[in-house]
């Protein structure tokens, strides 16, 4: 079990090394990227939380990823052969700060298959700090629609352009 844990690390680690580059494609080159103070905890079913203090310059970027053990989407009822919203977008993000909502950018949205043929989604956002009240903290929310949400993880960094 450990093991099996240590590896989803080290694959979210790679993620998001491949997620930084992505991020920084679609930017003009990150001067910094630091890691935020944020501890991510269970709350509501299928949900993860957190409470950080804003950075005072550049972004605040969020990267979720749901790992292949998470499970699949749950079913929505809906009939046809299509797939639904939900099922094509298992993790959703809620930003906000004094119970006001945050826009944010998607810089990446995606579900992948793993080398391990199990399917991992991956959601990237960013905030511009001009959207937010400097020292009132930031609540972020990660809602999964996964049969086991266990294997949700999610980071917080500043990053100066």
């Amino acid at each position: 079990m450990i093991r099996r844990r240590s590896a989803s690390r080290i694959l979210f680690l790679a993620l998001l090394a491949g997620c930084a580059a992505i991020a920084s494609a679609a930017h003009s080159k990150a001067r910094s990227v630091k890691p935020l103070d944020a501890v991510f905890h269970t709350g509501a079913p299928g949900t993860i939380e957190a409470s950080l203090d804003p950075p005072i310059k550049g972004v605040l970027r969020i990267v979720l990823r749901a790992g292949a053990s998470a499970g699949q989407p749950q079913p929505d009822g809906s009939a046809g052969a299509h797939q639904s919203q939900s099922a094509r977008q298992p993790l959703t993000l809620e930003v906000t700060q004094s119970d006001r909502p945050i826009p944010f950018r998607l810089v990446n949205q995606s579900g992948r298959n793993t080398l391990f043929g199990g399917r991992s989604s991956l959601l990237v956002a960013e905030i511009d700090v001009n959207d937010l009240t400097p020292g009132v903290p930031v609540r972020i929310c990660v809602h999964s629609n996964l049969t086991d949400p266990l294997d949700l993880e999610a980071r917080a960094y500043q990053v100066v352009y």
